[in-house]
């Protein structure tokens, strides 16, 4: 309560000490992190030159030719450019803490998008940070190896130290720089900001220097690598050419050449190998393009990652675009195709100063495994912390420390690139490395996508450059281009997302985040429902749309299932009604009501919307939910009331109970999450208990009689259903039929729609699959015009393709079960206008006689009062025609449901 209505004070307003406190606290979280240009900037210029910078950009231009190397710059970066764009339209609108990628996807568009996301980018980072160490040792061996271009002739070099076979060499020297790289992760992110910061000093040193050199470097011949079994083959001892600045260099540069890839036999000449083809050098170029998750790998890390993020990785973006435009342009003018494709190492031998290139090549490879490395820690880390995939990764989430490394995160990603690492080769790292990271982006493209397309009004990046259409161009090209660069591979990629997603809605845990599949669904079904005009509706289409007045669920679960099987598709409505005056107490307790109906919809799986009304009256209250219950075009059109009857109702919620407990396996239980029984016990507390005394019920005959009559007053069908209590679709074999006992077929010269209505809701039922064993029965009961009756109804079920057998009912059994002073037959009655109790006497032998080995009875409902002083008798006819049968489903038809002529 308010203990002073006063306004409130000047100091009250101001508090200038808590904003301090506050403001010391970021300072003092902030002290540590790191700013645009360290924890940005830098890493993604270095992460996106990695090995094509000084290791495969001379054989990407030499094997693509000039205009093809443009265009592939052009098809990597409209990806990049348009997943920066997404990620930065993310990234500022939302809270941002560690995980990176995975962190932002999941807590923007749910987790099994963002968990999916978050695997598949784990893996790209893993095979990624293998790929650029052994990049490294690449290098090592080529400028430091048997015959290296460092060393001088005659001399081993790293060779010496580890005599023997050579992949097993390469496989220890790529164990240490990865062991290395996991110290550095280890120690944290203020270590690896540091590392960077000299790495990005001596890469662009390497850089300016191989720019220069083009320019003041005489023409020259090179030796070829010393394992370039291609070369040898071809030309023996010819030396590899360095023109200088020349035209006709470059002309010959321009058009694709493939020839083989000679890496691939570095290590054993006596194999064969096929030239290349595009998607093989594109593979390898994009490696070039996928290091701009470097910054948001540590988002967790940063001061202002909304601010930093956007603008140091564009920034990083046209910074490297440029440097490559001026390489690439640099190389096709001054070096032969012979020396970029058989000389990967190309920028060394040409360089003033040979030993820079080297370094760079060190820096930036070295740079390059950090960054992919600390991003996969991340990820695991984020996923294990957030329990996607159970307790399973719970070690990953142990720190140490006051930054709190995730160590054990750190050696299980250690020990799967260890793993990766016997690939060798890496070129055919290379290929899986960039669909990895292809098919990661194409996804964080179609997030920021949908989160577009849903307008969700919450979603409100304040980075402005973006727009649905280049995530559509980022996400479209992602998949064009992985199956473009290998079908088979990125089937795996894909059908992995899908199954880790498909997991994820299945097995994984509620969280707070929200689902962006429940904005997706809204804003496809809103404009949708715009679309379904009630004005259209058309006959031929009619399915029932059902309101089923349901007073406690505990009483009323046979029922409830049973119209689920009824509604063929349409609209399913479960209507309460709270009588009560509208107080904020009545108010609490109908949110807690909803909450409740819609746990029991869960868990008894029927289609169902649940609506629940507040009002002075239950027949307002029905009233209200005639009128409002639906949406658009998708409105009830048939009422569904159980029986009136003051006997004191039986509780049904058991047979659910029942069906939970044997429904699956504790394994099944636990692989698919399976709360339902937990659910049902919330479910079982909260419904409000059974009256225990038959003057407690709240409802009048009067008062039920009007809601039959107030829904055939707004155009609806009714259906008033009894003996349900007990109903069971186990006996639908032992009971094989639905009967159906109309008591007109025409009026006035029309079809009955009664008749009609039945006949279809039979139909439908038929058509489920649980009673596809049943057949339908039509019996016929008005012996003055049988024939005729006859001939219309098996040419209703002819035009209406209803299978289903006609019986006639003996006259004369008819009028023996039909004794009333001064009418000598049942048929007599039969034609009345009111027909009078005796004949639902008789009516109710009938039908008993006749289907009793039926599962289920559709016949006609009584003739409604038109006073509300024959309530009472309308009651009574109902009970009397109903006493004593089987399921039986009364039905009043009030408008027409099929497509047929007399």
């Amino acid at each position: 309560k308010m203990a002073s209505t006063d306004p409130p004070s000047a100091s009250t307003e101001m508090r200038p000490l808590l904003l301090l406190d506050t403001s010391a606290k970021n300072k003092e979280a902030n002290k540590n992190k790191l700013g645009m240009l360290f924890g940005v900037t830098i890493p993604c210029i270095l992460s996106i030159f990695s090995v094509l910078l000084f290791l495969r950009l001379g054989f990407t231009l030499g094997q693509a030719g000039y205009v093809a190397t443009l265009g592939m710059l052009a098809i990597g970066y409209t990806v990049v450019v348009s997943t920066v764009l997404s990620i930065s339209a993310i990234v500022t609108s939302t809270t941002v803490e560690g995980g990176g990628v995975y962190f932002l996807v999941s807590r923007s568009v749910g987790p099994e998008f963002g968990g999916a996301i978050g695997v598949i980018f784990y893996v790209a980072n893993i095979f990624g940070c293998a790929s650029y160490v052994t990049g490294f040792v690449e290098a090592a061996e080529s400028n430091l190896g048997k015959g290296g271009s460092l060393l001088t002739a005659g001399t081993s070099g790293l060779d010496a130290l580890l005599p023997g076979d050579p992949y097993w060499r390469d496989f220890l020297y790529t164990t240490v720089v990865l062991v290395f790289c996991l110290g550095v992760v280890l120690v944290g992110a203020n270590l690896f900001a540091k590392t960077t910061a000299i790495i990005f000093v001596l890469v662009f040193v390497a850089i300016f220097a191989a720019l220069f050199s083009f320019g003041f470097s005489a023409e020259k011949n090179i030796l070829p690598p010393s394992d370039n079994c291609v070369w040898k083959a071809m030309q023996g001892n010819a030396t590899l050419t360095y023109t200088g600045f020349a035209w006709s260099t470059f002309t010959s540069n321009i058009l694709p050449n493939f020839t083989a890839d000679y890496t691939v036999l570095a290590n054993d000449c006596t194999g064969t190998i096929s030239p290349v083809d595009f998607q093989y050098v594109f593979a390898i170029f994009f490696n070039g393009c996928i290091g701009i998750m470097a910054g948001v790998n540590i988002s967790g890390d940063l001061k202002d990652p909304s601010h930093a993020i956007p603008q140091g990785t564009l920034f990083a973006l046209a910074v490297t675009f440029g440097i490559y435009i001026l390489l690439f342009t640099f190389s096709a003018f001054t070096c032969t195709r012979d020396l970029l494709i058989h000389n990967v190492n190309y920028l060394q031998p040409i360089n003033a100063v040979p030993p820079l290139i080297t370094i760079g090549v060190f820096a930036i490879t070295l740079s390059a495994s950090l960054s992919n490395l600390i991003g996969a820690t991340k990820i695991l880390h984020a996923v294990a912390k957030d329990k996607l995939f159970g307790n399973i990764l719970h070690p990953f989430t142990w720190t140490v420390g006051k930054s709190k490394q995730p160590f054990m995160a750190v050696l299980f990603s250690w020990f799967i690139v260890q793993l990766l690492l016997f690939l060798g080769s890496l070129n055919s790292i290379a290929r899986l490395t960039t669909i990895f990271f292809i098919t990661s982006y194409g996804a964080v493209n179609l997030a920021c996508f949908i989160l577009k397309m849903t307008s969700a009004p919450n979603f409100r990046p304040t980075f402005q450059f973006h727009a649905k259409i280049t995530s559509a161009i980022g996400f479209v090209s992602s998949i064009v281009m992985i199956f473009f660069i290998d079908w088979r591979y990125s089937t795996v990629c894909l059908v992995t997302l899908f199954i880790i997603v498909v997991y994820l809605l299945i097995r994984g845990p509620a969280t707070s985040w929200g689902e962006v599949s429940q904005a997706l669904f809204y804003h496809l079904i809103r404009k949708l429902l715009l679309q379904l005009d009630s004005r259209k509706s058309h006959v031929r289409f009619w399915r029932p749309e059902v309101l089923l007045l349901v007073s406690n669920p505990r009483s009323a679960y046979h029922l409830i299932e049973f119209t689920n099987d009824l509604k063929k598709g349409g609209l399913y409505v479960l209507g309460h009604v709270i009588p009560t005056a509208f107080n904020s107490a009545s108010a609490q307790y109908y949110s807690e009501q909803l909450q409740t109906w819609l746990n029991f919809v869960d868990v008894s799986n029927v289609k169902a919307f649940s609506e629940i009304t507040i009002c002075s009256s239950i027949r307002i209250g029905v009233q209200n939910l005639l009128a409002i219950a639906g949406l658009g075009g998708m409105k009830p059109n048939t009422l569904v009331l159980g029986f009136y009857s003051r006997d004191l109702p039986v509780n049904t919620l058991d047979t659910l109970h029942r069906r939970l407990l044997r429904k699956r396996s504790k394994v099944l239980q636990y692989i698919f999450r399976d709360n339902s029984l937990e659910k049902f016990a919330v479910v079982d507390g909260k419904l409000p208990s059974l009256r225990k005394d038959p003057q407690d019920q709240e409802l009048s005959a009067e008062e039920y009689v009007s809601l039959i009559q107030d829904g055939v007053t707004m155009g609806k069908n009714v259906c008033v259903m009894r003996h349900f209590e007990t109903f069971d679709k186990s006996v639908l074999k032992a009971r094989p039929f639905i009967d159906v006992w109309p008591l007109h077929i025409t009026r006035n010269g029309e079809l009955d729609n009664t008749c009609l209505l039945m006949l279809q809701l039979a139909c439908i039922l038929h058509m489920k699959n649980k009673w596809k064993a049943t057949s339908i029965r039509v019996f016929l009961i008005d012996a003055n015009n049988v024939r005729q009756n006859e001939q219309i109804i098996h040419q209703i079920l002819a035009d209406s393709r209803i299978e289903a057998s006609v019986h006639v009912v003996d006259p004369a059994y008819a009028n023996q079960c039909f004794t009333v002073e001064g009418q000598t037959t049942f048929m007599e009655s039969l034609g009345s206008q009111n027909p009078s109790t005796e004949f639902y006497t008789a009516m109710n032998s009938i039908t008993k006689q006749y289907s009793q080995d039926s599962s289920l009875i559709f016949t006609a409902l009584p003739t409604l009062p038109c006073d509300q002083s024959e309530a009472e008798d309308f009651v009574k006819s109902m009970d009397i025609l109903s006493g004593n049968t089987g399921p039986i489903v009364m039905v009043h038809g009030t408008t027409q449901v099929m497509m047929t002529s007399i």
